[in-house]
């Protein structure tokens, strides 16, 4: 879908692009402009969408200072504090936020992105669904500045902050090996998005390395909260050889804890527990949760500066930068070494 422009409205009714400017900042009556134009005029905006306010402002600076941030769900504590962090260091930079979730679901997140698109902001930070690959070759075609965090996609070179979330995962599973434990279950989402991968790989390579079984249950992303812990007691059943768990991002880990705490289980005395992803709940639990923490502030301050230089090249199209930042390991209470 093009983004309709004053210029565009202008093309189209045979005016000049100052007479649609002077109409959408309410000066027709003072530069004399009659009303059959300034009617045809707003009659013409309003069919096509145009937001007049905000690209009022755009002709006059060349930036409307505002950002869109679209993550895969901004309830989650890991993106709500990634947007408060973001929201911050934009504000301090003269730019206003606009929020959207996409719940994993790729209509939701193209239907933002071009709804924005034509709302005329500066830039996207994007958190990407699996198959959103033709919405930002879209992007980088029409050079409108965007950064992915969290994710990337396979094949299409962007801007990009990411976490090396194969270490995360190598490191945690070999923190359990090294604990003791050798029957590691490893609980991650279906969908195949390039960091989940990227966890199992980890996970994968530490039990490789010592020639240990692997074990792994995968859920839907839109799976609800009631199917999911259900899943889970029966994997615990199905599987009463395992001795500890590795979920694969933190939501899964609080549906494990109800999940553990249905099955009677005690924590790390029957089963041994750590989550990629910190949260408030692993640190308030007892016991406390061994975690794989994202540096969120950095996250958050990288993208922000990348968008922002990409922003001010002014229609230029920059190399791609790729930033890749290291998780830390929390060792808590969860993982104490195995009595045998």
């Amino acid at each position: 879908m093009k983004k309709v422009s004053m210029k565009n409205i202008a093309k189209e009714l045979n005016v000049s692009v100052t007479t649609v400017s002077f109409i959408v900042n309410g000066k027709n009556k003072e530069k004399g402009i009659s009303d059959a134009t300034t009617k045809k005029v707003r009659d013409l905006i309003k069919k096509r969408g145009f937001n007049p306010n905000s690209t009022a402002r755009t002709l006059r600076t060349g930036k409307s200072n505002t950002i869109v941030l679209i993550v895969e769900d901004i309830a989650n504590s890991f993106f709500s504090n990634i947007a408060k962090n973001i929201e911050a260091a934009a504000h301090k930079n003269g730019y206003k936020i606009f929020y959207g979730s996409t719940d994993n679901n790729n209509y939701t997140s193209e239907s933002l992105i071009l709804n924005m698109k034509n709302s005329g902001v500066d830039g996207f930070i994007i958190t990407p669904t699996i198959s959103l690959s033709d919405e930002i070759l879209n992007l980088k075609n029409e050079n409108i500045p965007f950064v992915l965090i969290d994710r990337v996609l396979p094949g299409i070179e962007t801007n990009n902050v990411t976490l090396d979330n194969f270490k995360g995962a190598f490191e945690l599973t070999k923190h359990l090996i090294d604990n003791g434990y050798e029957r590691i279950g490893f609980i991650t989402i279906s969908e195949g998005m390039s960091h989940m991968n990227d966890r199992k790989r980890g996970y994968q390579t530490a039990l490789k390395r010592k020639k240990l079984k692997e074990s792994y249950l995968e859920v839907k992303f839109q799976d609800d909260k009631s199917l999911v812990i259900d899943r889970i007691i029966k994997y615990l059943k199905d599987n009463k050889e395992l001795d500890s768990l590795f979920f694969a991002t933190n939501y899964l880990g609080i549906y494990g804890l109800e999940a553990l705490q249905k099955n009677k289980l005690k924590i790390p005395n029957d089963i041994a527990v750590v989550s990629f992803d910190d949260n408030t709940l692993f640190q308030l639990n007892t016991p406390s949760i061994t975690v794989a923490s994202q540096p969120i502030e950095e996250i958050a301050a990288t993208s922000i500066e990348l968008l922002l230089k990409n922003i001010n090249k002014k229609g230029k199209s920059p190399q791609c930068v790729s930033v890749l930042l290291k998780p830390t390991i929390i060792i808590r209470n969860s993982t104490t070494k195995k009595q045998i």
